[in-house]
């Protein structure tokens, strides 16, 4: 039987998940610059493979191999990058010149070991509009906190509020414009030396919390980043590991944004 495909609809993509690679970039989790980092890098390319389908010909299609082998070259062969952002809009050039064609490209870049206090590490998410000209979207830059193990006391029972447990914290923040924040806000680019305000702001935050829900400590965090950074939207994901017995965890997560009036909404 043949099939007929309608490409208005078609929303294939070509995709590297999790090359491993080392990099420079930025600092490290000890905050000194010039440091070997580990790097983990996904790329998603749409590109309408209806062609390469029917024909089964490479020659229709983007060859992942070799989208792997530029990403490495370009990594090794660049001596260092100021921050996560400089890096993912350089790969973005690299996409352009090296003529990988197809729609837009997503990526996802994480620093797995740089920060002390966040175990998944750190990470930048980012789009880039197809064309001559390849350039970044500014809405899909979000920047990513994996996985900070904190300790404090969370719960409605009784032994709940007797000893801290093991809360885990996730975060998926989109930076806003700095004229919507007061001047003393500090901005968040990605650089480690942001992060380092950050994350123990949040830590704090965390650490020092008694609440009875998930939900009054999340929207607790995501209040301390936008009051206190450059944020227009932030993610919060908090999960209780120990919250029952036969489950790994149980959490919520939150979405809020930047209000000019209230600074949350």
């Amino acid at each position: 039987m043949n099939l007929s495909f309608d490409r208005v609809d078609t929303q294939d993509t070509i995709f590297l998940r999790n090359l491993r690679l080392s990099a420079f970039i930025g600092k490290d989790a000890w905050g000194r610059a010039g440091k070997a980092q580990p790097l983990i890098l996904s790329i998603t390319l749409q590109q309408d493979l209806v062609n390469a389908a029917a024909r089964d010909d490479i020659n229709e299609t983007v060859s992942y191999g070799q989208i792997c082998k530029d990403v490495t070259k370009f990594v090794e062969e660049a001596r260092a990058f100021d921050d996560l952002l400089s890096f993912n809009t350089l790969l973005g050039n690299v996409a352009l010149l090296k003529k990988w064609g197809g729609g837009n490209v997503d990526v996802l870049t994480m620093l797995p070991k740089a920060s002390l206090r966040a175990e998944g590490g750190l990470g930048l998410k980012t789009s880039f509009v197809g064309g001559k000209d390849m350039m970044i979207d500014d809405s899909s830059i979000k920047f990513l906190v994996k996985e900070m193990k904190l300790y404090c006391i969370i719960g409605v029972n009784s032994h709940e509020r007797l000893s801290k447990q093991l809360v885990v914290v996730n975060l998926m923040i989109e930076e806003n414009g700095a004229e919507d924040h007061t001047q003393d806000n500090r901005k968040i680019d990605g650089h480690a030396s942001n992060w380092q305000f950050l994350l123990p702001d949040v830590i704090e935050t965390v650490e020092s919390s008694r609440y009875e829900t998930l939900e009054a400590l999340a929207t607790e965090i995501a209040k301390t980043a936008l009051t206190q950074y450059t944020v227009r939207s932030i993610d919060v994901s908090v999960e209780k590991p120990s919250a029952l017995t036969f489950v790994d965890g149980a959490g919520v997560q939150i979405k809020r944004t930047f209000a000019k009036d209230s600074g949350l909404k």
